[in-house]
């Protein structure tokens, strides 16, 4: 094989093949003569260009032992032609058929019966394979509705219901697959596309898709982590928001784990890559996301139950107007009109678009159900922390007790603390960071209490961090009237308390302050005006602080000190009156609410766990994109139920027609066609309708 050097660098070769334009090679044969030398990392060849480039390792493979073997290899054959993907097919389908239907007035007399024959095979086999599984459904009536066109020598109308049958699946396949990118490219909003990676001793700006397991990456500051993996040198701060939810940036130095999707914020890391690609956790969060979609709504599934059982009465129909006129015509007739056809392409297609427009406006609903689910809900269960306050709460004061000082209750925390990924955690921690106070790693093993605390040991004394419940209740740690006369002047200021405890004995109060959100009050006005019969606040703060926030935001129902088996109880409860519930929650304390509730939300900077257990995610985290997707839910069964009206009223029209007839049976086929037609383009409207603003 004949070639030229472009350019080259130790270990990184780029050739130009000499090969011919015209047939086009296959880019994999040429890759695979190369591929297995001993030493070679990455072929490839772009046969447009006809380059050809080649990373290896000089060291284990010589320069002119590689030209070499490409010189011996046989010129490569002519590429085959390519799969197409299922869209492309249908698409393919759809044109041809078409072209056809239009060109029909130049097709000689004798030839179209073959043409609609040949388009109708396919309807045809799946009409078979339904009756051969012993289905009487929706491809049965449609491939007796060709049939009964082609007995009828109307071929047509045959070849216009095989036209519209196509186009319809067309249709549903392109909703489908833009529904899923928009989920998949919003979620990845931030990613870059190429990445420095460390070959050779050398970086190299590669494409993400090229990053092999093993490789080192090199991310500097502002630069996003393209891959999951593990730090070799160097030191950072790294966001890790989008994933874990924590606001603040976490050091991570050799050794550590970081994430793809994450962010550099300061500093510089040399990472080994051990998850590229799709095998990433952020894709792996994507395709959670996107098998969410395939679960569909009680509507949906109604509507086609409802499809395939009215199909054995359009065959009654179409025998008893044979018996009764004695007119096949019109018996073909009643065939050539069904409700099922229009009910199963409006129905998913509406869905499908609704779910691509709140995705547009920041929100990710994981399939048809959730979405009908909020359009019918009637209460909301909102968590206090991080839902209706901001997520990075702030320390507003310490007090000690017992002989302790404030600093180092403050420091003695935040080392046990630091190592506990939630928000009031990361107050504390930063609190001492402001004040310089440090805190080394002076502590036994940190063990972590769900919804509780933390408990370790200081110098060979025992110390607790956590709640009233945890520490005072569970724990027995006394507390005085002193103590008693903090708390309750937190709890009227309307700030969270952390109890802190060393031996047997209460050491401190931190009391964090945890700013509502500006559009909480707002948000739970517009809720309750947009149809919520009743709304409930969350939390586990103590019941003076929990009143306090609830009165600023006009929530007159609210449960204080609410543990996640308590989060639950109050979902079931609810259920059981008959309500339709969604919870709103972003912590790992909500996920199993999140996961009881009817619709389970949360934000984006919550935990993986509360944003995979939930029906829906919040990708700005504002409260307000909660009542835009409410809306789009409201708008979107809505649409349904007039496609259904539309649908009723042509096709019984048709039918009509059809029975007595009173027109013949390719206008009944004609009206019919056009009215399922006009519901599959209504059914898309959602993905060209904006959104009112919701503030």
């Amino acid at each position: 094989m004949q070639y030229q050097i472009l350019h080259e660098f130790p270990g990184r070769l780029r050739l130009h093949l000499v090969l011919p334009r015209r047939p086009a090679v296959d880019a994999r044969e040429v890759e695979a003569h190369l591929r297995d030398l001993a030493g070679m990392h990455k072929v490839s060849f772009n046969p447009h260009t006809r380059n050809l480039l080649i990373r290896y390792d000089h060291r284990a493979l010589a320069r002119e032992t590689l030209l070499r073997h490409l010189a011996e290899a046989r010129p490569p054959r002519p590429r085959g032609r390519r799969t197409l993907s299922e869209l492309e097919r249908k698409k393919k389908t759809v044109i041809r058929s078409g072209t056809l239907l239009l060109l029909r007035p130049l097709i000689p007399p004798p030839v179209r019966p073959v043409l609609s024959m040949l388009g109708a095979i396919p309807i045809f086999r799946r009409g078979a394979a339904a009756l051969g599984s012993g289905r009487l459904n929706v491809d049965v009536l449609d491939a007796s509705a060709i049939g009964a066109a082609m007995a009828t020598r109307d071929f047509f109308t045959a070849s216009l219901i095989s036209f519209l049958l196509k186009a319809g699946d067309y249709l549903e396949e392109w909703t489908r697959r833009r529904s899923r990118k928009l989920l998949a490219d919003m979620f990845r909003a931030d990613e870059a596309e190429w990445a420095w990676v460390l070959r050779a001793g050398r970086e190299e700006r590669v494409a993400l898709a090229e990053i092999n397991p093993g490789e080192t990456v090199v991310v500097r500051m502002g630069g996003l982590i393209p891959v999951d993996g593990t730090v070799l040198d160097g030191e950072a701060l790294v966001n890790q928001a989008s994933l874990t939810g924590e606001s603040l940036a976490v050091v991570k130095r050799p050794g550590l784990s970081v994430y793809a999707g994450t962010a550099v914020e300061e500093g510089l890391l040399r990472i080994r890559a051990e998850q590229v690609g799709d095998s990433t956790r952020a894709a792996r969060v994507v395709k959670i996301i996107e098998e969410g979609e395939h679960l569909k709504a009680e509507t949906q599934s109604r509507g086609e139950t409802l499809a395939n059982r009215v199909v054995p009465y359009s065959f009654l129909l179409s025998g008893l107007t044979l018996a009764l006129t004695g007119n096949p015509a019109r018996a073909a007739g009643v065939l050539l009109v069904d409700y099922s056809c229009a009910i199963k392409l409006a129905t998913p297609l509406t869905i499908l678009s609704s779910l691509a427009r709140a995705t547009r406006h920041r929100v990710l609903i994981k399939g048809g159900r959730p979405l009908e689910m909020l359009a019918q809900a009637d209460v909301f269960v909102l968590d206090k922390t991080g839902t209706l306050t901001a997520a990075t709460p702030e320390v507003a004061e310490v007090v000690a007790f017992n002989g302790y000082e404030a600093d180092y209750v403050l420091r003695q925390a935040a080392c046990v603390e630091e190592h506990f990924p939630h928000p009031i955690a990361t107050a504390v921690v930063r609190h001492a960071a402001q004040r310089k106070l440090a805190h080394e790693e002076e502590h036994a093993e940190v063990d972590y209490v769900l919804a509780h605390g933390i408990v370790s040991r200081v110098h060979g004394r025992r110390i607790l961090v956590g709640s009233r419940h945890f520490v005072h209740e569970d724990e027995r740690i006394p507390l005085g009237a002193t103590e008693e006369a903090h708390v309750q002047r937190f709890a009227a200021q309307g700030h969270s308390v952390l109890y802190v405890a060393i031996g047997e004995r209460l050491a401190g109060l931190i009391a964090v302050h945890d700013p509502l959100r500006p559009e909480a009050g707002d948000f739970v006005a517009r809720l309750r005006g947009d149809g919520a019969a009743r709304v409930i606040m969350l939390t586990g703060d103590n019941e003076a602080t929990a009143r306090t926030v609830a009165g600023r935001l006009g929530i007159a129902e609210y449960h204080a000190r609410a543990l996640p088996e308590r989060k639950v109880e109050v979902i079931r409860a609810l259920q059981q009156q008959g309500h339709r519930v969604v919870m709103v929650g972003d912590g790992m304390n909500d996920s199993a609410a999140l996961s009881y509730a009817d619709i389970g939300i949360s934000m984006k900077h919550g935990a993986d766990i509360a944003k995979e257990a939930c029906d829906i995610l919040l990708m700005e985290g504002t409260l307000h994109d909660l009542l835009a997707a409410r809306r789009i839910a409201g708008e979107a069964m809505e649409l349904i139920r007039s496609n259904y009206r539309t649908i009723l009223w042509v096709n019984s029209a048709a039918m009509a027609l059809a029975v007595t007839g009173l027109a013949p049976p390719i206008f009944s086929a004609l009206l019919h066609n056009l009215g399922t037609l006009s519901v599959g383009v209504k059914a898309l409207a959602p993905l060209h309708q904006p959104v009112s603003p919701a503030a």
